[in-house]
């Protein structure tokens, strides 16, 4: 559905059923927070479920101590029901399957009774659509479930292709565990009104596994408008050099950046590696920003290497400063056949800071970074030709300039949540047989 959607004539409720959400850093909540203010500009009444913050650490936000659970709060003016979950680092097999599963059955327990007149007595409208984010495939089930006993639309987002590619990053074996999951991810494709994935690859995957392509859709990550404004603010305001007076880090000093999630998909080994061939260049250091299942393996890894530092995730207000103060920023991903069908969304937020990068990337997302012109692609994995094209670009200069500037102006063009939301919108509008004026 390509058509553009217009204002609402009547009310149009989208719940958006999510685990993770903001204050909490990510892709889905940067996703979700963007595309749901422009739906609410269009004239819709986007709400999300999501669980109490505590993502990636696994600890409570501050913020959020002693409050309740089931709180309802608005956040940029979008209501944000949470839900309590078990809380747990984002490591360790049983934790994490224990922090789905509880999250999954809060949110169906929570919202399966109706009020009168429609909707659930918490205050949630009676839906016209209900969209589930992956990768969790149990509270997409509770989605699922919630739209059947609301009369609404359900609509399957998926942002990772669970379980396959846990069989490649040998996470999982084929076997009873496997064959489950796989089959839920079946149902739920065969279930849902539509299916809405984050790449065009995810769209022929599934497809060749027997779902009708009319029910396909993809719908990028990105970035929003009001993130696209603010992204650059810190170059202009100073606010690059007050960071690199912050982390002791000097005006003269080169730093190649990796702000984001430490996981096993990441290979962040292959950071390390061509920071440890390019330590004899004294002008250079490169900083790891996030946390991870991976985090501390990575810095144990590292342990030895006089040119790299890790430091704690920021909040996503503050990401834009460590972006600007970055001479280069790096994407990378594990190297298996799956990873070509991803697209990481720190390239978005990269291009909008007007930063130049090093993608170690195969397939789509290597194909988008070179079109954009903002970034050197090396394959994954291979740290010596990362270390090269490292090299280059911090000794071109206005390379880097002219890639940081030709990477605004293509996300500008083709990656603003307003331009997406609007094409996701009109589905969401055709599914419900809304018309709009």
């Amino acid at each position: 559905m390509d058509q553009a959607a217009s204002h609402t004539t009547v009310p149009f409720n989208v719940w958006v059923v999510c685990q993770y959400y903001r204050p909490e850093p990510g892709a889905p909540s940067a996703r979700l927070s963007g595309l749901t203010r422009s739906w609410q500009e269009m004239g819709a009444t986007p709400c999300i479920l999501t669980g109490i913050p505590n993502h990636p650490d696994g600890v409570l936000k501050p913020e959020y101590v002693g409050k309740d659970p089931y709180m309802v709060e608005v956040i940029d003016g979008i209501p944000v029901f949470r839900h309590w979950l078990h809380v747990a680092p984002n490591k360790g097999k049983i934790s994490r399957v224990l922090s789905m599963t509880s999250f999954a059955w809060s949110v169906l327990k929570a919202n399966w009774t109706k009020a009168k007149g429609g909707g659930t007595p918490r205050g949630l409208p009676r839906p016209h659509i209900i969209i589930a984010s992956s990768p969790s495939f149990f509270c997409v089930f509770s989605a699922w479930l919630l739209a059947r006993r609301h009369g609404a639309k359900f609509i399957f987002e998926v942002r990772d292709l669970w379980p396959a590619v846990f069989l490649q990053m040998g996470i999982l074996r084929r076997g009873f565990v496997y064959n489950v999951l796989e089959r839920m991810e079946m149902f739920l494709y065969r279930r849902a009104d539509a299916v809405v994935t984050v790449t065009r690859s995810f769209v022929r995957q599934i497809a060749a596994r027997g779902i009708r392509p009319h029910k396909l859709s993809t719908v990028f990550n990105g970035v929003s408008d009001a993130d696209y404004a603010a992204a650059i603010q810190p170059r202009q305001s100073g606010g690059t050099a007050q960071l690199r007076a912050q982390l002791g880090v000097s005006p003269l000093t080169k730093v190649v950046l990796y702000i984001g999630n430490h996981g096993e998909a990441q290979a962040l080994t292959q950071v390390v590696d061509a920071a440890r061939l390019l330590v004899k260049r004294t002008d250079t250091t490169f900083l790891f920003v996030g946390q991870g299942a991976d985090k501390d393996k990575l810095i144990n890894y590292a342990r030895g290497v006089p040119n790299v530092q890790f430091l704690p995730p920021v909040a996503p207000t503050d990401v834009w400063a460590y972006y600007c103060m970055a001479d280069i920023n790096i994407v990378c991903l594990k190297n298996i056949p799956d990873f070509e069908m991803f697209i990481p969304s720190k390239m978005f937020e990269i291009m909008a800071a007007q930063s130049c990068a090093v993608a170690g990337l195969r397939g789509e997302g290597a194909e988008i970074m070179s079109e954009s012109g903002c970034a050197m692609v090396v394959e994954s994995e291979d740290p010596e030709q990362m270390a090269e094209a490292i090299t280059t670009l911090l000794d071109d200069p206005d390379r880097r300039e002219d890639m940081a500037r030709a990477g605004r102006d293509y996300v500008a063009k083709h990656f603003l949540h307003s331009n997406l939301a609007r094409k996701y919108l009109a589905l969401m509008h055709h599914l419900a047989g809304v018309k709009t004026a």
